[in-house]
Formats: C-alpha cells, sequence, structure tokens
C-alpha cells in the first residue's frame, strides 16, 4: 500500500516533467522535421526522420539513468544488453504511435493542455493554483523552455489518448471476469490409490553390472570442470583509499561546507488501516466503508492494538502481515490528505478518518523526526571515506602505471602489494564459465582472461573491474576430470533402486488400473493405499502428493466417480486417481474480490492489446535504418 499512495502522490504529470529529463521510457526532446540525411538522421520511421541530436540526448539521458541506480555497469555490459537498440526501438514505437493518433484523428487542443498542465502540483503556488512564476522557474531549473516543454507534454498526451482509444477493444465485462475468477479460484477433490516406489526397494538387487553400466552411461554427469584460483589485487578508489590520511580539521571542513548534504527532512514513522472505496462510489458504498471504518475506530477506542485491528479490518493487501506499517516517510511522499492528517498527528496519536482516493484510512503515528542536519559525529566516518576515495581517484592512474611497471621487470604481486599499501587476496577455486565469486563483477570476458593465464603468470595489462582494475597472478589449474567410481557408487545405488522400484510400482498400478476399469476391486497383493486429497487449485501442488500438472488438469475435466485411464508418475511413486467433486467460489468470495479481478484483468487485456497493436504497426512499418553504425558498440 505504501507504494500506491506514493503513486498517488507523485502526479503523472510530475512524472512526465521530470521523466523527460531523466527517466528511462520518455519522450525525447523534440521530434521535429529536420533535413533528412546520414550526418544528422539515425533512421525513418515511414519517411519520418529520427534525428541524431535526438537520439543522443536520449541515449546519453538513459545512461546518467543507469550508472545513477548502478554505478558498476560497464560499457561491455551496455553492449551486451543491446543498449543503443533499445532506445531507438523506443523511439520507434513513439513515432509509430503518433502517426497512428494522427491517422484516427485523434488530437489535444491547447484548452486540454493548459488544464492538464494547471493541475500539475509543481507548478503550482502553496499546492493549491496555478502560478506562472513558479512555472518558469520549474522549468528554467531543469533546462527546459515552456515551448519545448509545452510540445512534449503534449505528445505525451496524444499518445496517452491513442492507449486509451486502444484499450476500449481490450476490455472485459463483470460477466467475463466472473468467468475467469471461476476458472482459477475453482479446487477438485480426488480419491487416488498410491503405490510408494520404497515399498518395492527391497525387491531390487543393484549389481555390480548395473552399477557398472550406470557409471559409463551417465559419466557426463559425474563430470568435474577444469578449474583455477587466482591471487589478485584491486586497484580502485576504494581500495586505495587511505581514510587516515583525513584529518578531523579536513572532515569537519568538508562538513561545513556541504551541510545542505547532510539536511534531514521532516518525517513520520506511521501505520495505516484501509477500508477502500473508489473515488466516485455511489453514496451508499462510501456509508458502508465509513461504518466499517468506524468500526475498527471504536475497536481502538475500546483497547484493541492497532495491530489486531489492523488483521480485522485492513483492505490493503500487505497490511495484514505487517501491521499496517508504512516506515518512515517525509512529505510529499503520501497524497495530500494523507499526509496533512499525518504530519498533523502527535507520536502515539490515532487520526480520525481520512478519505483518499483510495478509500478511508486510520493513522497512527508511531515516531516523528524534525527537520535538521546529522551531526557530525555520525556522518564523519563516511566523511573521511568520501574525501579519502576522491584523492585516490586522482592518484588511481599513477598508481596503476606504478603497479604495472613492477609487473613488467618481474616483481611480485605480492612486493606491488606492499609498495601500494594494500592487500593480496587469493579466490576459491572458480571455473571458466562460473567466476570467482570474490569479483563477481567481472565480465564474462574478463574471466575468461584470468582463467586462461599460465601457472605462475601475472596479468601484463589492467583487468577492468567496477570503477577501477585488476591484477592477478595464477596459482593453481586443476585440469577437467572425472569423479572415480567409488566416489560416486553411493548416488548410483540409490538411483538404480528408485528407478527398478519405481518401474515395479507402474507394474502393479497399472494392473489395478485394468481391474478397476473393468468395474472390479484391485488386486489384494497390491502395495495402494486408498486416500482423499485435501481441495486443490489447477495451479501449484496436490496435497499428499505433489506436483503433476497433467493429473490437476485431468482433476477438473474428467467425469466425478470415475477412474482416469492412466497411470501417473510422482517423486514418491505411482497414482490412479478419480475425480471426486469440483467446488466453485462462492458468491461471497467473488463478491471480495471482484474489483481487484475486473481492474487486474483489465490492465492484462489492455496491456496485450496494445502489445498486439504495437506488433502490427512495427510490422507495416517501414523503419529504416540510416546510419546503422551508431548502433555499433
Amino acid at each position: 500500500m505504501l507504494d500506491i499512495l506514493r503513486q498517488g502522490a507523485q502526479s503523472w504529470g510530475i512524472k512526465i516533467l521530470f521523466g523527460i529529463i531523466i527517466a528511462v521510457f520518455v519522450l525525447a526532446f523534440g521530434m521535429n522535421r529536420m533535413h533528412n540525411d546520414k550526418t544528422t538522421v539515425v533512421a525513418t520511421v515511414n519517411d519520418a526522420p529520427i534525428h541524431l541530436q535526438h537520439f543522443q540526448e536520449r541515449l546519453q539521458r538513459n545512461l546518467e539513468m543507469i550508472r545513477r541506480q548502478n554505478p558498476n555497469v560497464t560499457s561491455e555490459m551496455l553492449a551486451q544488453m543491446g543498449f543503443k537498440r533499445q532506445i531507438l526501438d523506443q523511439m520507434v514505437g513513439e513515432e509509430l504511435m503518433l502517426q497512428q493518433a494522427a491517422t484516427l484523428g485523434l488530437s489535444v487542443s491547447k484548452e486540454e493542455l493548459a488544464k492538464q498542465i494547471h493541475l500539475i502540483p509543481a507548478f503550482q503556488k502553496d499546492g493549491k493554483l496555478f502560478d506562472p512564476e513558479t512555472y518558469q522557474n520549474v522549468l528554467r531549473a531543469n533546462n527546459l523552455t515552456p515551448g519545448k516543454f509545452e510540445s512534449e507534454y503534449m505528445r505525451s498526451m496524444l499518445m496517452d489518448k491513442l492507449q486509451a482509444y486502444l484499450s476500449l477493444t481490450g476490455r472485459l465485462g463483470e460477466e467475463q471476469a466472473r468467468d475467469y475468477y471461476d476458472y482459477g479460484r475453482s479446487t477438485a477433490v480426488i480419491a487416488y490409490l498410491k503405490y510408494p516406489w520404497e515399498k518395492y526397494k527391497d525387491q531390487v538387487n543393484a549389481t555390480e553390472e548395473k552399477i557398472a553400466e550406470q557409471y559409463a552411461a551417465r559419466k557426463d554427469a559425474f563430470a568435474v570442470p577444469a578449474k583455477a584460483r587466482v591471487d589478485y589485487i584491486v586497484l580502485t578508489p576504494g581500495a586505495l583509499a587511505d581514510t587516515a590520511s583525513v584529518t578531523d580539521q579536513e572532515a569537519r571542513a568538508y562538513y561545513d561546507q556541504h551541510k545542505d548534504n547532510f539536511k534531514i527532512e521532516e518525517q513520520v514513522q506511521a501505520r495505516h488501516i484501509l477500508v477502500r472505496v473508489d473515488e466516485n462510489a455511489t453514496e451508499a458504498d462510501v456509508a458502508k466503508a465509513m461504518d466499517t471504518i468506524k468500526k475498527a475506530q471504536a475497536d481502538l477506542k475500546a483497547g484493541k492494538s492497532f495491530e489486531e485491528t489492523v488483521a480485522k479490518y485492513t483492505e490493503d493487501p500487505s497490511g495484514t502481515q505487517t501491521g499496517g506499517e508504512l516506515g518512515w516517510f517525509g512529505r510529499g511522499r503520501m497524497v495530500k490528505p494523507f499526509e496533512d492528517a499525518a504530519f498533523a498527528l502527535d507520536k502515539g496519536a490515532v487520526s480520525e478518518p481520512v478519505r483518499t482516493q483510495f478509500g478511508f484510512h486510520l493513522i497512527k503515528v508511531e515516531d516523528k523526526k524534525a527537520a535538521g542536519f546529522e551531526d557530525f559525529a555520525s556522518v564523519a566516518d563516511t566523511i573521511r571515506r568520501s574525501i579519502a576515495e576522491d584523492r585516490a581517484t586522482e592518484t588511481l592512474q599513477d598508481r596503476l602505471d606504478q603497479a604495472l611497471e613492477m609487473v613488467l621487470i618481474g616483481d611480485s604481486l605480492d612486493a606491488v602489494a606492499k609498495t601500494l599499501g594494500i592487500e593480496v587476496r587469493t579466490t576459491d577455486s572458480f571455473t571458466r564459465e562460473q567466476g570467482p565469486v570474490e569479483l563477481a563483477a567481472l565480465s564474462p570476458e574478463n574471466t575468461a582472461t584470468l582463467f586462461d593465464l599460465a601457472q605462475n603468470a601475472t596479468t601484463q595489462s589492467p583487468v577492468p573491474f567496477e570503477d577501477g582494475y585488476v591484477l592477478a597472478t595464477k596459482r593453481e589449474q586443476l585440469d577437467a576430470s572425472v569423479q572415480p567410481l567409488d566416489a560416486v557408487r553411493e548416488s548410483i545405488v540409490a538411483t538404480i533402486v528408485r528407478e527398478e522400484a519405481m518401474k515395479l510400482a507402474k507394474a502393479d498400478a497399472d494392473a489395478d488400473l485394468a481391474l478397476l476399469m473393468k468395474g472390479e476391486a484391485p488386486s489384494a497383493a497390491s502395495n495402494a493405499t486408498a486416500m482423499e486429497t485435501e481441495p486443490f487449485g489447477r495451479q501449484g501442488s496436490i496435497p499428499g502428493l505433489g506436483a503433476n500438472q497433467m493429473l490437476s488438469e485431468k482433476a477438473f475435466m474428467a467425469p466425478a466417480g470415475a477412474w482416469i485411464p492412466e497411470s501417473f508418475a510422482f517423486p514418491t511413486g505411482y497414482v490412479l486417481a478419480k475425480p471426486v467433486k469440483v467446488v466453485p467460489p462462492t458468491p461471497e468470495e467473488w463478491a471480495a474480490e471482484k474489483d481487484l479481478w475486473v481492474s487486474t484483468l483489465n490492465e492484462r487485456t489492455e496491456g496485450q492489446a496494445m502489445q498486439a497493436f504495437m506488433a502490427d504497426l512495427r510490422a507495416k512499418a517501414d523503419v529504416r535504418l540510416t546510419n546503422p553504425a551508431l548502433l555499433d558498440n
């Protein structure tokens, strides 16, 4: 529920505004038509150009976003994932959508645009009315002009109109959703006879001949791949940082000069109870929800704990597991009515019912933090580390050159490490395919470089790693081999016993099935035990047996009371089964889950309709790369 509340607080308009600047899936600045030549155009979409400038701007913004989220990402990783191609594909898809919107006669009027922009909280003064000066200041702070922002916002609104138009074809009615619900929520019960393989294992003799045959047939399963171990040193700002060299005075000066970095916003830690009701619900539905939230409030006043009351009343899916816990949050993270109520409460207090777009809430404030700054003592170590790493970054290349010079004249890795004041470490054994866990960020190519070193040889060039480099010496090489028979004899014997016992179990099961299909009783000499399952769904495990998708499907399809004419394998043996009954969900269960199922199914079908539509557009489109070299590397 925390994510839902935050989603509501960050309106769609806000996401578009800042998404234009940094987000991965956003519109590129300016798609204005320019001269269509290979030096300025990356591709054409039905003769409409995607310009080099706009492609590079999009590429750079996405690259900055990825590196903020994952500082260890390398150019090699981006190339492997086809990063540039993905960006171009996004831009092609957007151009196709805009062209289709024009074909369908969809448009966005200036009045519609103005109305939407006026509703964006970032452009409002005191969170109420649109303020032209605030609008200009926000755009200026993000290097945007009103013309550019409004043009791109209008395009995004146009694409949303097209998506809304197309989604109508994929929407399901309540009756269709109920059919899906009944299908997905129905349960079945079966009766079964079980033939456990363990009851037959004493009849199996794992002879030496069979053991030898199994070993020869399964040698690949007993193969041990070639392995290596290396000594290594890491040359990164973190590894080279000398925090002891940073004085208290330097750390204090940094704190004073960058104090805004240590600012603490006002925060509250809260729990809540949610009773859902739609913004546009009828008066009767609103009254029903209010009655429920009032009952929860009465329970709290009667002395029940908040956690107990959450478990009884909340309709937040995650709330029953967390006691309604929302954690710490600052202003601007929740929808405004919720935020205003939470920040107005004292520590330990519970609010009156609060109405938001999600329904009615009771909010309990667990704790509060006033705005201010982290004290120097609590951040001193972090500051020292930051200063030391900055210094190490400046000297990294010089120290790498020094290390390489020592390696090239024959000095050992230990000598290099001692000179640089760092530590030599040793990896566990690793294979070419699965590199050392100690250097998990190595690319496959660089893992192979270390693996292919000759015994006792040291890398003659630096191996890229995170934000620095690795130098390594191979210390051990183990060739590929096969485990000897004696080492795997026990597992081979266990396999033979189980496989042969399973064959015996199946033979008895099939013999009894022939009798049952004639209407006769199973053999008294069989090892079968009659059982009946608890109800189970179409997916997942059958209680008391385990997973067998074929049996699960037939339990819902075969006629009740009739033995299914085949035996079914499980890890524990073979089973004969007959359906007992199929139980559909109750009307009360449907009423409780109806809204969630209708909305979820419609989201899925609308998404599928949109994907099919885009696939059709792409199949019919004339997309030409005018500058393929730009997608290399």
